[in-house]
């Protein structure tokens, strides 16, 4: 049996089952470059030592860059594995490596090292390789602290450039540092290939800071590659907002098999805050969204983006994501692509909550893509709740079930779209599109329920529904329902109009718990002009260019 022998540091290669020593290292105005244990590389069995490595403090005169390797400033490969490093950095220009300056291939493993700035500074930190990551590498699970009170944080969790093969990112944590520049890659500041697999990563952005995170790779992401499930966090800011750009999985493309992680998304309290849940870019082949969550912060602009911040291609799909806006803010969110859903794609099963307000908010969701849906693309079977109004507040919200517009022959899947109710004595505004505002080709809508939304006394609200969209061409709609429900002394009012009410497409309206009305014969319905109102109680119903006859199979009560 082999057993290790340790060896001090050596200007060439740490080989065999050399094992370096542990030591403390610190730097000087004359010592600025310090390698904890190989100025080479590290192969066989070799393993690092568990180093300290101390920055001295600025102390006037020209800013000096200090670079220190953690264990080598070459390659690791074979089964070498690096030391548990720590790194603690007062100068204002810093560049570390947990492990090696180069690559990590094989079945070599980087350490579990942790990094800390502190004061203002650039800071350049690499988990475990400055370069690539491939074959069976594994990243160590490493903890990066941000410097604060200027400069920029730059942390790439495990390889500076790409990881392919079987590599695996380790579980990292990323703490951004204060009223600064703070930018984390999960694992890798490029491309992730083949079968590499993203870590399961924890970032913290920095108060009054510029946020950007990336889950796992900061290009792309192709092959069978597999996202981590990560964790992002944004802080509460006042009175100085900072500005959040958080990306689950790929700050590019996800093209072939590649799947992204399981995402949890928490954005800061006035900030604006921006989510891709899986990537930046498009979303092609058959690659997988994950199923992310989304909760905004309150006083707050957020833009949510489920899967792909741009197109959905190919035989792509999307992740069953969970989206929750912020208080008194401006939330936007596209369940499946901020772009076009084209070819065979198709959109996750997705549930929207609109952020509530007491002073004024909007929400506007997407079920599935912000632009056109065409070829066969599928919306997803989808849950929309607008956002509630408090106190003397307004809010509005805009629900598309599907798309901006459908064409081609895509299809709408079958949603659900409440709107939101007014508690207060201020207006809440309701425009539901059970798929989208025009539908075109042989475009098909989906078979959805839309529910009114209700004001309580002293207050107003206004319902717009569209059970479809516009039909344009051979385009057909679906089964649609319209819900009207009232709660006791709230009711949805009589500024209701339905938009596009079909017999033939076997639309119905419900009436629910409004006063007197039971039945069909509580009703009265009258025509004015080309519509139609149709008065339940205290309730009223306007059909839209509607002027046929309508018969107890059009309603349902309870």
């Amino acid at each position: 049996m082999f057993k290790f022998k340790r060896v001090p540091f050596t200007p060439g290669d740490l080989t065999n089952h050399q094992w370096g020593t542990d030591d403390v290292l610190a730097g000087d105005p004359n010592t600025t470059i310090l390698i904890g244990d190989a100025g080479g590389s590290m192969f066989d069995f070799s393993r690092g030592g568990n180093d300290t490595f101390t920055g001295p403090s600025f102390t006037g005169g020209a800013p000096i860059h200090y670079t220190f390797y953690g264990d080598a400033a070459g390659d690791m490969f074979d089964f070498a594995r690096g030391g548990d490093d720590t790194f603690t950095f007062a100068s204002p220009s810093n560049t570390a490596y947990g492990d090696v300056g180069d690559d990590m291939s094989d079945h070599s493993k980087g350490g579990n090292d942790i990094f800390s700035g502190t004061g203002p500074a650039t800071n350049t930190f690499y988990g475990d390789a400055g370069g690539d990551m491939s074959d069976h590498a594994r990243g160590g699970d490493d903890t990066f602290t941000g410097g604060s009170g200027g400069g920029t944080n730059t942390f790439y969790g495990d390889a500076g450039s790409s990881m392919s093969g079987h590599a695996r990112g380790g579980s990292d944590t990323f703490t951004g540092g204060s009223f600064t520049s703070n930018m984390s890659y999960g694992d890798t500041g490029g491309n992730m290939t083949g079968r590499a697999q993203g870590g399961d990563d924890t970032f913290t952005g920095g108060a009054f800071s510029f946020n950007t995170f990336w889950g796992d790779a900061g290009g792309d992401m192709s092959g069978h590659a597999h996202g981590g499930d990560d964790i992002f966090t944004g802080i509460i800011d006042l009175p100085a907002p900072s500005s959040n750009t958080f990306y689950g999985d790929a700050g590019g493309d996800m093209a072939g098999h590649a799947r992204g992680g399981d995402d949890a998304l928490t954005g800061s309290s006035s900030a604006s805050n921006t989510f891709y849940g899986d990537a930046g870019g498009d979303i092609s082949g058959s690659a997988q969204g994950g199923n992310d969550s989304f909760t905004g912060g309150s006083l707050a602009s957020h833009v949510f983006f489920g899967d792909a911040g741009a197109d959905m291609a190919g035989h792509a799909r999307g992740g069953n994501d969970i989206f929750t806006g912020g208080n008194d803010s401006t939330n936007t969110f596209y369940g499946d692509a901020g772009g076009d859903m084209l070819g065979r794609a198709r959109g996750g099963d997705d549930t929207f909550t609109g952020g509530n307000s007491s002073l004024t908010g909007s929400t506007t969701f997407y079920g599935d893509a912000g632009g056109d849906m065409s070829g066969r693309a599928q919306g997803g079977n989808d849950a929309f709740a607008g956002g509630d109004s408090f106190g003397p507040g307004s809010t509005s919200n805009i629900l598309f079930g599907d798309a901006k517009s459908m064409s081609g022959c895509a299809g709408g899947g079958d949603d659900s779209l409440a709107g939101g109710d007014n508690f207060g004595t201020g207006s809440a505004s309701n425009i539901l599109y059970g798929d989208a505002e025009s539908l075109s080709g042989c475009a098909e809508g989906g078979d959805d329920i839309l529910f009114a939304g209700t004001a309580a006394p002293g207050g107003t609200v206004s319902n717009v529904m569209w059970g479809d969209g516009l039909l344009q061409g051979g385009a057909d709609g679906g089964r649609d329902l319209f819900v009207f429900k009232d709660d006791g002394p709230a009711t949805v009012g009589t500024r209701n109009t339905i938009e596009d009410f079909s017999q033939s497409q076997h639309d119905q309206i419900k009436f629910s718990n409004v006063a007197g009305v039971h039945a069909f014969n509580d009703l009265v319905i009258t025509q004015s002009g080309t519509d139609t109102l149709v008065t339940a109680g205290a309730d009223q119903v306007t059909l839209h260019n509607f002027a046929g006859s309508l018969t107890a199979n059009d309603f349902l009560f309870a």
